[in-house]
């Protein structure tokens, strides 16, 4: 997507005018106490003493404009207070009067912010990452008597930071998918860190610079070492909670990356320190959460209070993140963005195709029909969890992934032999991996209880491996066991929530969770479960045309047959079901009351059945739609635009005759002997009267 334009501005505005510490950010350095604080009887001091430990502190710029910085760089005057002190905007003389930012300590006495200060200058030298700022020098200038000072110098990234980019629009957040935009152009950098054993500690909208054409990390000093326990750096309302008892870790950088995209979107509100207010608002109190259920889903996961709930690397939040961007998209501008999943592989067949046209066999020939999908159906069609390609067992099993159930079985069988007699070594992994593709073999052939006890038994060492919870959903669908299928694909959805298979997974057993719970209270919940799932998907990807006929299916239950006939008709012409809908789209014009049909309607409906005449069910719907014609014809209308119909005069007679001839020809189609005498009886009983 595009990103609105940065315009670039000239570094010298970006000057403060007046740099000022606010009040809310004067703590003692030593000490941490509120200071230089406005009382009711004196007034805020931005030098002074501490009252507490009577430390000195000093919240003013050390170094003015004009200060020549060892004898190359030029102060031009502050640009930001820091975690550690002012940012100074500077020209460097030597290097073709490029800006430079110099970064400095606010108090000199601070030993730990030096330590913080030389081990930034350390990783800095040593960072070479597009969306990282970069170090040109470390220099040592005597601003006050016996006492210098060591300034970093960095890069100048122009620009805004998302701090002043979300400022500008006010009382108003963030739209959704610019949000996620930025969030994942900072998500590799974070990856590079954490490949270094590094975590950021202190993402947060001030700390991220959008330019022209790039975003970009700034202000690295709360960088530390993996599960390090010195003086930890960061915000409150962005840093996560349990970092005092387990150190930096790149589940306490996911959270703080989920709690950053949080305050783009939404109003998270103030405590009375004027910090962000911790957890996910409920979606029913946020318009945007109920908007994008799966930005909803994805905040929760990124934010858990327990860190192994939450994302396990930077690259697989940013995976999720790409499909929740997708669907973002697709809500906000109605085209399909179609992607290519991460987790699974591609969808093994569909199911409930023909469960709307299939209602014209039973209104011509009587027969009865129930338009609930199978259980089975589901479970053949959903898609299976791919093995990942780095996982040491992924050479022995990947070759089963889509193997005949009977023939994994047997296989895997044969391979454990091997393994227990020493004649093969088994990956650390194995166990897992053999056992779940043992259970997928199990279900494809319908043994769920065998599945079951496997499923059992991974449970409790594998409690974060979201697979176990898909398979247990596919058991209980094909143990008649809807809603506890809803709640497992449910988890998957709040893991995954980027991932398009449990959607499709969640409106299945939604549906039939419906026919379990009709008369009951929990009814309209699984209806807008189902219809918001089915419809989502739809949304993101036209290539899943389960879930246009899914969708059609929940309107033409909730009285919509209009609007499920819009959906089947944005099925694309490529599809091999593209006749399937359009014949659909025919059946649910017609088979309403004579009252609700106009004329236009009609001749869509006898528009799409001439377009496909060869079709095996067009005689069907042929006469369901001269019989829909006669009736309105006898309610006293006419269609406007036409004289014919489906080559036949619309008049009583040439309708009647229309419909005897196609009963008749409907006839001679049928195997069953009875059923073609009723067709005939049929046809004689609507054939025009030629004899009085």
């Amino acid at each position: 997507m595009e990103l609105p334009r940065v315009t670039p501005l000239d570094p010298r505005h970006a000057v403060l005018d007046n740099p000022e510490v606010p009040e809310l950010k004067r703590f003692c350095w030593k000490c941490d106490s509120p200071v230089g604080r406005r009382t009711d009887s004196a007034p805020a001091h931005s030098a002074g003493e501490c009252a507490h430990c009577h430390s000195p502190f000093n919240f003013r710029p050390i170094l003015s404009a004009g200060d020549l910085i060892a004898g190359q760089y030029e102060v031009q005057g502050c640009l930001a207070h820091g975690g550690l002190g002012w940012i100074y905007l500077a020209m460097d003389h030597n290097v073709s009067d490029r800006w430079v930012v110099l970064k400095g300590l606010q108090n000199p006495l601070d030993f730990e912010a030096h330590v913080v200060a030389l081990a930034e200058r350390q990783f800095l030298s040593e960072v070479t990452h597009p969306a990282i700022v970069k170090i040109y020098n470390f220099v040592k200038h005597t601003a006050r008597p016996h006492m210098p000072d060591g300034y970093i110098v960095m890069e100048y990234v122009g620009g805004r930071s998302l701090k002043t980019i979300l400022d500008q629009y006010g009382s108003d957040r963030m739209p959704a998918a610019e949000a996620i935009a930025y969030v994942m152009e900072v998500l590799p950098a974070l990856d590079y860190l954490h490949s270094f054993g590094l975590a950021y500690n202190d993402l947060k909208p001030d700390n991220v610079m959008v330019t022209e054409d790039e975003v970009k990390l700034i202000d690295l000093g709360a960088v530390a070492a993996m599960d390090s326990f010195g003086s930890l750096y960061g915000t409150p309302g962005y840093q996560a909670p349990e970092i005092t008892e387990t150190g930096p870790t790149i589940a306490s950088d996911v959270y703080s990356v989920g709690r950053t995209l949080a305050t783009l979107v939404l109003d998270l509100g103030r405590d009375h320190n004027g910090d962000h207010l911790p957890g996910i608002p409920d979606p029913r109190t946020r318009a945007v959460l109920r908007r994008y259920p799966a930005l909803h889903r994805l905040l929760c996961r990124a934010t858990a209070i327990d860190p192994h709930q939450r994302f396990p690397s930077a690259y697989s939040m940013y995976s999720q993140l790409a499909g929740v961007l997708r669907m973002v998209l697709a809500i906000d501008t109605g085209t399909e963005y179609p992607q290519r999943s991460v987790e699974f592989g591609s969808m093994r067949g569909d199911f409930g195709i023909d469960t709307l046209i299939a209602q014209s066999d039973g209104m011509v020939n009587g027969t009865q029909h129930t338009s609930r999908v199978d259980p089975a159906d589901i479970a053949a069609a959903l898609p299976v969890p791919l093995i990942d390609t780095q996982d040491s067992s992924a050479n022995l099993l990947s070759p089963l992934l889509h193997s005949e159930a009977r023939h994994t079985l047997d296989a895997l069988h044969r391979t454990h032999s091997r393994i227990r007699t020493g004649a093969i070594a088994a990956p650390a992994t194995y166990e897992l991996e053999a056992a779940l593709t043992a259970v997928r073999a199990h279900l494809d052939l319908g043994t769920t209880m065998a599945a079951n006890d496997l499923l059992a038994a991974l449970a409790p060492r594998y409690a974060q491996d979201w697979r176990i919870e898909w398979f247990n959903g596919i058991a209980a669908l094909l143990d008649h066991q809807p809603e506890r299928a809803h709640r497992h694909f449910d988890t998957v959805a709040g893991m995954l929530p980027g991932e398009i298979a449990p959607l499709l997974a969640l409106a299945a057993s939604a549906e039939l969770a419906v026919e379990t719970a009709i008369g009951s209270d929990p009814l309209p919940a699984w209806q807008a479960a189902a219809s918001e799932s089915y419809r989502t998907l739809w949304q993101v990807n036209h290539g899943v045309i389960t879930a246009a006929v899914g969708l059609a299916r929940r309107l033409v239950a909730d009285g919509r047959t209009l609007a499920a006939v819009q959906v089947l008709d944005q099925v694309p012409h490529s599809s091999r079901h593209y006749a399937v809908t359009r014949l659909t789209g025919c059946l649910l014009l017609v088979s309403r009351p004579a009252a609700e049909i106009t004329d236009s309607q009609l001749e869509a409906a006898a528009s799409r059945l001439e377009e496909f005449a060869h079709e095996p069910r067009a005689a069907q719907l042929r006469v369901i739609v001269l019989g829909a014609a006669l009736e309105c014809l006898r309610d006293g209308r006419t269609v406007r635009n036409n004289s014919m119909i489906l080559g036949y005069e619309i008049s009583e007679t040439g309708l009647q005759q229309g419909l005897e001839t196609s009963l008749r020809d409907l006839a001679r189609t049928v195997t069953d002997r009875f059923h073609r005498y009723r067709l005939v009886d049929l046809a004689n009983y609507v054939r025009p009267r030629t004899r009085w």
